[in-house]
């Protein structure tokens, strides 16, 4: 791949790149207003939404993977500079009237559908406001901005403020693989990062410490608890919503539910929720059985630090196995050569690891090659750390455009190496794996040579996640497995035994489960739609979907980075509306011949490689034959529906 391909991964001057670069994304654009024909408005286009995007995307993957106080400062000075950018390109309406014309020409079947949506996406973004209104809309979505990245912010490091120094004795329960990730020198110490709180929560027999550090965790970024409140993000939330109300008033809709829905395959926000609470209807007497199933082992009132432990005791019980028992089967080294030949079998796609300087030395760097040569890169940044966002998940550096390759980052907080073992990976991280190469495989298979709809570009957000949960369905198929395990001592395949448990016990209280991702969606759709207060919300949509007791000092919500700061907002929904997707095309592609067969490589052709430049429902029925339905997602998850 070309050097000047390659990421710069230590950035000068970026308040001044970024200046030169929108101001000639700015001149650029008024050439192309006065274009007639696809190169003379697009391509222009194209050319900066490139330039631009590489730099706005690795200053923002800086950010949230080597956080530093100084670069941040930096980064955010460069937030209303995007943003006004953007603002004035969205209402630039000599520009929009190009778009317009662009419509009447000569164009394929491809352009036709990008431009359809580019004077869409005018449209949502302000081009028929004036004066004063326009000024304000502009106004808004800078003060966005910069307040999703403060939100951010204050998260990472709220996490980052609470460590505790334990004994061994607090840690029964732990085996080693646990202990090893805790033990600090001589000292064991537990800190708010994910893999340690979910071991903690999991584990730990002492209950008075999983709920001190559950208290700890789900008041985070808040007023109260345990963690700093310098990091309360509750003004920064109610400073989101208030905004987001306006500018979607500004553009004539009732509620900003309404504007996000407008760009996305459901038709209203009234169809988002009947679908949900559906979902929750369907669910609800599952999660209860599940709910009472634990209650009768534990003996005594269900309190949210209890659940995750004695979910892992019934579990163990039902299905004669335990967590720990897997990650040894699990080594990295083991997992990524599986996922690696699992994506050759399906695309004919090698995935082939080099040796390049990136930012951290745990960055492993992946070329994409098939018969053609290479294709595409991924950097694949897998181990939690302390200056490092949590979660995990995939954006791109740049898009197929012109010679230059689709560059994708992926990023995770999985369990890191100790000294005497290798990264042994629990089976739900490897799931997330899957899930996060699923978005880098639709970003850098992409035939669309367009950024505005290369990849993810251009693809409806209730689609976008159809490519990531259709590949964590083959983490459960026993090719795969074979693939991905290797004991990290003797190279033992996972046991006939140990996967048949894992595979029944897949759906383990998919009831409850279901209640919880369509608690939150159902909240995000409903904080969106009504004028009241976002924590009102919840406690409604609560009274649906939650069956034990919620603390005071619950403030999920000021943590909840997908909706203040992720771009899912009005959106959460989509997880479970792609899942439907996702059952349905596995189902397909199983019956079809699984892995390798043409329907698997049909995904690739229809549904990955054509981004956001056809529309993606159509794409999906000519892949499937048809729509999907609900009954799929009801079936894949264990949930049994008399639909009669």
């Amino acid at each position: 791949m070309k050097s000047n391909q390659i990421p710069n991964f230590n950035p000068k001057d970026i308040i001044r790149n970024i200046t030169q670069l929108t101001e000639n994304g700015l001149k650029q654009s008024e050439l192309a207003s006065k274009g007639d024909d696809w190169h003379s408005v697009v391509d222009l286009l194209d050319e900066s939404e490139h330039l631009i995007g590489r730099e706005m995307s690795v200053n923002s993957h800086l950010n949230a993977v080597m956080f530093s106080e100084s670069f941040n400062e930096e980064y955010e000075k460069t937030l209303p500079i995007i943003s006004n950018y953007y603002s004035e390109i969205g209402a630039n309406k000599s520009l929009y009237n190009a778009f317009n014309r662009l419509k009447k020409s000569s164009l394929n079947e491809q352009q036709q559908h990008i431009v359809k949506d580019s004077i869409k996406g005018f449209e949502l973004s302000g081009v028929g406001l004036e004066g004063d209104d326009s000024d304000r809309f502009k106004a808004i979505q800078e003060q966005l901005s910069v307040l999703s990245n403060q939100f951010s912010k204050n998260v990472l490091q709220a996490t980052n403020s609470w460590k505790k120094i334990v004994t061994i004795d607090d840690l029964k329960g732990y085996g080693e693989a646990e202990l090893s990730k805790v033990k600090v020198g001589v000292e064991y110490v537990i800190s708010l990062q994910i893999p340690v709180y979910i071991d903690l929560m999991t584990y730990a027999e002492n209950r008075n410490l999983r709920e001190e550090v559950y208290r700890a965790y789900i008041s985070r970024a808040s007023d109260i608890g345990i963690t700093s409140k310098k990091f309360d993000n509750r003004d920064v939330m109610k400073n989101i919503l208030e905004l987001r109300s306006e500018l979607s008033k500004l553009l004539d809709f009732s509620n900003y539910a309404e504007l996000s829905i407008k760009s996305k395959m459901v038709k209203s926000p009234e169809a988002v929720v009947e679908f949900l609470e559906k979902l929750v209807e369907y669910s609800r007497s599952q999660a209860q059985i599940e709910l009472a199933e634990l209650k009768s082992l534990s003996g005594h009132e269900l309190m949210p630090w209890d659940l995750m432990y004695y979910s892992e005791k019934l579990k163990q019980k039902k299905f004669s196995y335990k967590r720990s028992d897997l990650t040894p089967y699990f080594p990295e080294e083991s997992v990524l050569s599986g996922l690696f030949s699992t994506i050759e079998k399906l695309y004919g796609i090698l995935l082939v690891e080099i040796k390049e300087d990136t930012y951290h030395p745990d960055v492993k760097v992946l070329e994409l090659k098939d018969k053609t040569g290479v294709i595409g890169r991924i950097y694949l940044d897998v181990y939690s750390r302390e200056n490092k966002r949590g979660g995990a998940w995939m954006s791109d550096y740049q898009s197929l455009y012109k010679d230059n390759l689709p560059v994708a980052f992926v990023v995770c907080n999985l369990n890191m190496p100790t000294e005497d073992k290798p990264a042994l990976f629990e089976f739900d991280e490897i799931v997330t794996l899957f899930h996060e190469f699923g978005h880098a495989l639709h970003h850098t298979l992409t035939k669309v040579p367009f950024p505005c709809a290369a990849g993810i570009s251009g693809v409806p957000w209730d689609g976008v996640e159809l490519p990531s949960q259709y590949m964590e369905f083959f983490c459960y198929e026993r090719e795969v497995v074979d693939s991905i395990s290797g004991h990290w001592k003797t190279g033992e395949k996972l046991p006939e035994d140990l996967f048949d448990k894992v595979v029944a016990s897949k759906n383990f209280q998919s009831g409850l489960q279901m209640l919880r991702q369509c608690e939150f969606a159902l909240w995000d759709i409903n904080t969106h739609i009504m004028d009241l207060d976002t924590y009102k919300i919840l406690d409604m949509v609560r009274e649906k979907t939650s069956l034990i007791p919620i603390i005071d000092e619950n403030r999920f919500l000021n943590s909840f980075s997908h909706i203040f700061s992720g771009g899912y907002a009005a959106g959460y929904f989509s997880y479970k509306w792609a899942e439907v997707l996702a059952a349905d095309a596995y189902d397909f592609v199983k019956k079809s011949g699984g892995i390798g067969s043409k329907s698997a490589h049909h995904f690739r052709e229809l549904i990955l490689e054509v981004g956001g430049s056809r529309d993606f429902m159509q794409q999906y029925i000519k892949f499937r034959g048809g729509k999907p339905k609900i009954e799929g997602l009801l079936k894949a998850s264990g949930i049994a529906v008399n639909f009669s």
